[in-house]
Parts: structure tokens; sequence; C-alpha cells
């Protein structure tokens, strides 16, 4: 028997570690082969869309025509959805009599039109969370402040912020806003030149991948109106009329039930005494129709454009009718900041006297993104 040295045996140890390190890789490696004879090895990411996803080590992952495969073999198990349950596969092999697929409790052949969709256990355990997610998450929005100020000749103080954010399920969705805008201008009489605070929410329920149904509320106040509070609240359908992942366009319709608060002023008299005359303050509700639209477009992959516009026909008095516009555009600065640029406009054919009919708030700058997944 012959007798190793030391280094002979050190040589050996360390040439049978780099073969296993150095065909690891191939061990490892998941193997596809197509219908024309070709066969790549890398990772199989997943199969969704009739298209399979094939990373490998000297290109970019590709995406693969499933129909075009014969077979794939992989070397941890991906995630096959049934109607019946989850399987965890280490091969698919496609024969006459259909897909051969190997799990742990052995072969079994499917019908290739339910074999669509494979997911690593990463992935399915993320699509399963994505169907039923908390509350607090899948949210996605972005906040802005503004701040104006001079001194010297003028002086003048300027706030303005803006928010807007969704958040999308499968089955719904829920989206809110939030603008308000402050001026104050202490070298004119009245100081204040702007005052406005409006805000919103509305909720979405699928009842198909069309049709849906919504509840909604507007929440506005304006100082130099002498609106204390406008609330408009109510419900209806919807009809998605355009639902892309760049785009989505929804028509809708409803009734909504509208309360605001007037508060009493005064306004100059020219004949003296006394030397203003007060306006009792004013409440009106109302039953309206609700006929609205909302857009999202996504510009690129750092922009993103939202607008909604609802008009509220009085049901009593048609010719008495409320309109609110408000829009918001933002584009990506980063992973963390924003530009963001809000608009609203709300108009009331009906004004109390002495009082304009429409106010416009626009506010822009550095804004902050928002998102929770």
């Amino acid at each position: 028997m012959q007798v190793r040295s030391p280094m002979q045996f050190a040589l050996t140890v360390f040439a049978f570690t780099l073969l296993v390190i150095t065909a690891a890789p191939r061990l490892r490696a998941d193997t596809v082969v197509l219908k024309n004879g070709d066969r790549l090895t890398g990772t199989a990411v997943k199969l969704d869309g009739g298209k399979l996803t094939f990373k490998t080590a000297y290109a970019d992952a590709i995406a693969i025509a499933w129909d075009q495969v014969t077979s794939l073999t992989t070397s941890q198990p991906l995630v096959l959805p049934t109607p019946k349950g989850k399987l965890n596969v280490t091969s698919i092999e496609r024969s006459d009599a259909g897909l051969v697929v190997t799990t742990a409790s052995g072969p079994a052949t499917m019908d290739p039109a339910t074999v669509t969709v494979l997911r690593s256990p990463a992935d399915q355990e993320a699509y399963e969370a994505s169907l039923h997610p908390g509350w607090a998450h899948a949210w996605a929005g972005a906040a802005n402040v503004s701040l104006a100020l001079t001194r010297g000749n003028s002086s003048t103080a300027t706030f303005g912020a803006g928010l807007t954010a969704a958040r999308a399920t499968r089955t719904d969705k829920t989206s809110l806003y939030a603008n308000t805008i402050y001026s104050k201008n202490a070298n004119a009489v009245p100081s204040t030149s702007a005052n406005s605070t409006g805000g919103g929410l509305r909720y979405d329920h699928n009842v198909n991948p069309r049709l849906f149904v919504f509840g909604s509320g507007d929440f506005i106040s304006n100082a130099l109106q002498d609106l204390d509070l406008r609330s408009i609240l109510g419900g209806g359908f919807g009809w998605h009329a355009s639902k892309t992942p760049k785009q989505t366009f929804d028509v809708m319709g409803g009734l909504v039930w509208t309360h605001e608060n007037y508060a009493a002023f005064s306004t100059a008299n020219p004949a003296p005494p006394p030397p203003q005359i007060l306006t009792p303050a004013t409440v009106n509700s109302f039953a309206a129709l609700d006929v609205g639209e909302q857009y999202t477009r996504k510009i690129g992959a750092a922009s993103l454009f939202t607008e909604q516009a609802s008009l509220y026909p009085d049901l009593s008095t048609l010719s008495n009718f409320q309109l609110t516009f408000n829009s918001s555009f933002s584009t990506k600065l980063g992973k963390m900041f924003n530009w963001v640029t809000t608009f609203s406009d709300n108009y009331t054919s009906f004004p109390p006297a002495g009082t304009l009919d429409n106010d416009v708030v626009l506010t822009t700058g550095l804004g902050v993104t928002l998102s929770k997944r």
C-alpha cells in the first residue's frame, strides 16, 4: 500500500476543492431546452403571460415563449399555482399527452392550459401578500410644502402645501388629496389675501374588471369667501373606461349630499350710520347629482400626472351647481425627493352676495415621496 506524503495529500484536497467550487455553479444551474434544440443554462426567474423569464451568466434576462420550451429543469423548486392548490415543481417536460410535472411526490401529467404561472417561493409569498395587504401598506403618493417671504419695501408671507396618495389593490382603491394656501400682505388692507384649505377621499371597490362602486367625501373651507366648511358626501357607480399599466381613466355617476356653512360678514354702507351692513350666516343643504371622471398617467419612469373633476348639479334647481377640479404632477428626484405641483379649482354658481364664485389654488415645490409596501 502506497503511503502519500502530507504534501501530496494537501495538494489532492486542494485540487478536489477547486473542482467542486468550479463545478458547483453548473450543478446548481437551471436548464431550459427549446423545440429547435437550443439548450440554455442559468436561472429560471418566472413564468407569466406566456413568457418564461430566464437569466444567464453571459446575458441579460431574456423572455422565452413558453410554447417553444420542450423542458425546464430547476435546481430549486418553483411554485406552480393550480385550482387545487400549490405545487413545488423541479422539472417540466412537454409530451404528446401534456406537460409532465415533477414534484416531491413524483411526476404527473397536466393540461398545458393549467400551467401558466411559475414563481419563486419568495415571489409567491409576495403575490399572496398583495392580495390582502394590511390597511397601512401599499400606499404611494407625494407631498410638498412651499414658503415665500419678502421684507423691505414689501412685507408678505405665503405658505402652501399639497398631498396626493393612493392605495390600490387587486379589488379596490383608496385615494386622497389635500391642499392649502395662506398668504398675508402686511402693507395691505385687508392683510390676508388667501386662506383656503381643501381635501377629500374616495374609495372604489370592483364589482367586475370594468364596473365598480364608490363612496367619496370632499371638504372645503375658504375664509375670504366666508365659507366655514362645505361637505360633499355621496357615492355611486363607476366604469373603468381605460385601465393599463401606464394609464387609467374612470367615469363616475351618483348622488351626493352637500352641506355648507357661510359665516356672517359685514359690507360697507355708503350712508352712515351705521357704517356697515351685517349679512347673516347662511346654511345650505341639498341633494345633487355627481358626474365626474378621474385620469392617471405615468410619464416615463419618474413622472406621474393625476386629475379628477366632479360636477354637482342641485337636484331642486339644476341651474345651481358646483364644480371641483384637482390635479397633481410629480417627478422623482432620486428615491426620496420629488418635485410636486398641485392645482385645485372650486367653483359655485350661487356664492353669497359680495363674494366671488371661483377659487384657484396652485402649489409647487420640493416634496417627499410617500411609499409603504
